[in-house]
Formats: structure tokens, sequence, C-alpha cells
């Protein structure tokens, strides 16, 4: 797994904390404990390391920019669950292909 993170464009509002610079991250390849061999496609989720706080992984950088400004923080987890949100994703993806 490799995971590539970039700045927060211009028009997606930061995490609202002074000197915080969340940033967008795309996840390539499958998460640890994964089956071998079965294809993970790119996934997004924006986070901010100073708050801990992250979205919830997703297929489409659009819907991770748009959970991100959720007023609601409907999809907004602890940093320290990433890795079961893309194990999750993962497995849902599996079964969507079965």
């Amino acid at each position: 797994m490799r995971q590539i993170a970039t700045a927060l464009p211009d028009s997606i509002p930061g995490c609202g904390h002074a000197g915080h610079h969340p940033h967008l991250v795309a996840t390539h390849g499958s998460p640890a404990g994964a089956r071998v061999g079965v294809h993970m496609p790119t996934s997004w989720h924006i986070e901010c390391c100073r708050c801990q706080r992250a979205t919830v992984p997703t297929l489409s950088r659009a819907m991770a920019e748009s959970r991100w400004t959720d007023p609601a923080g409907t999809h907004h987890i602890p940093l320290s669950h990433l890795p079961r949100a893309r194990e999750q994703l993962a497995a849902a993806l599996l079964v969507s292909a079965a």
C-alpha cells in the first residue's frame, strides 16, 4: 500500500484551527491483511494529523471532499480508525465483486 498526501485545494476549507494543515490522501493498493491478488482501486480520504481526525475512505475524491465539508461530521473518524475503515472498504469491494 502506498499513500500520497497533497495539500487541500483552496476550494476546500481546513479544519478550522490555526496552524493545522489537513491533507487530501490517495491510497494505492490493498490494506494489510487483504487477500493477495485482489485489485484495490485508489481510495481517498482527508486527514488532519494535529486534530487526529479523518474522513472515512471512499473511492471518489469528490466524495472525500464532500465528507470533509459536511457540517454534521457524519463521516469523520479518529485517525487511529483509518486502517480498520480501509479494511472495511476492501471487504465491501470484495463482496460486491463476487
